[in-house]
């Protein structure tokens, strides 16, 4: 009788843990995925994935703003030695007409890069031996923080250290918070 009762339990016992390693194969995937979801979706928001193309001249509306690029242009007549070898400063210019005035939500971590045709990027940085930009131009950052109000226009500038040897293939990139995934991606 015992080893009736024995062979029962066993036999019950082999069915549950069958129906566990079962489940298994459903519940680690979705505990995997409920404990991601915030990270994924971080990452998400934090990283330019999706482009949209702006053909040369166009204006797109992008954080509440009316965007069109002007230009890359080097700057020459920088002392040598100021810079390091091999190297080309490089000036991105824009012109903002300020739609919704509410730019240091809208722009939160505005970004402007520029890319190669390899995938490289660049950010903007301070390029030694730059001119100091003349009155009423400003960065990204400093424009979101500036007060502007609705309809103003502005005109943003970014510097950039870039190699000489890719210069004249460079895309800038318009990038923030408020809009990622998606990201201007401007034709030269």
């Amino acid at each position: 009788m015992s080893d009736l009762i024995e062979e029962k339990q066993t036999a019950l016992e082999r069915r549950w843990r069958k129906r566990s390693l079962w489940a298994l194969l459903f519940l680690v995937p979705i505990s995997l995925l409920s404990i991601s979801y915030r990270d994924i979706d971080e990452l998400i928001r934090y990283r330019d994935m999706l482009p949209v193309d702006v053909a040369a001249g166009e204006t797109k509306r992008y954080g509440g703003s009316d965007w069109q690029f002007q230009g890359l242009r080097r700057v020459e007549g920088i002392r040598p030695g100021r810079l390091p070898a091999g190297s080309v400063p490089i000036i991105a210019r824009f012109v903002v007409e300020i739609g919704d005035p509410d730019l240091q939500n809208l722009w939160l971590m505005c970004a402007i890069k520029l890319t190669d045709r390899a995938g490289r990027t660049w950010y903007p940085s301070s390029v030694p031996g730059i001119p100091s930009p003349q009155p009423g131009i400003e960065t990204c950052s400093s424009t979101a923080f500036s007060g502007a109000q609705k309809g103003e226009r502005r005109v943003i500038e970014e510097n950039y250290l870039v190699p000489a040897d890719v210069a004249d293939e460079l895309v800038p990139t318009l990038g923030m918070h408020s809009e990622r995934p998606f990201y201007l991606r401007f034709t030269t």
